[in-house]
């Protein structure tokens, strides 16, 4: 696989239409991160027939996390609305696609952990999120 631009990894916001959801882009995001954790349950026994002899971790899979975090320039487009909506909502939950290029797409539904707004006197507005997955996420390969 060739190598991509950073710019080219989208993280697209929903808008809850059912039976087609359209998803929208974050484009004021300058910097994207997707981080898949997997926890590990330690299943660690003693070998009955040599307990005194080495002991080697044993682990099973346990749960499943995708985080996404991203931060850029805020563009105050139909997109950050919908975010700052879903911010201020009872339930911060909806459905994300994370677009890594070239290789596939990320989808499910998220609980917003966050959204900050800052700005610097001789700078631009600037936002950062942070998207914790709630449910199973699909992969979809390119």
């Amino acid at each position: 696989m060739a190598k991509q631009k950073g710019r080219a990894l989208l993280i697209k916001i929903g808008d809850g239409a059912s039976p087609t959801e359209a998803f929208t882009v974050l484009c004021g995001l300058t910097s994207k991160t997707l981080t898949i954790n997997n926890s590990e349950i330690d299943v660690t026994t003693a070998d009955c027939s040599d307990p005194g002899g080495a002991l080697w971790t044993e682990v099973l899979g346990g749960t499943k996390r995708v985080s996404v975090s991203g931060n850029g320039l805020f563009k105050d487009e139909a997109a950050e609305a919908s975010l700052n909506t879903l911010a201020m909502a009872d339930s911060p939950i909806a459905n994300f696609q994370i677009i890594v290029p070239s290789f596939g797409t990320f989808q499910g539904a998220f609980f917003l952990s966050s959204v900050e707004y800052g700005g610097e006197q001789e700078g631009g507005v600037t936002y950062s999120l942070a998207l914790a997955s709630t449910g199973e996420i699909t992969f979809t390969a390119t």
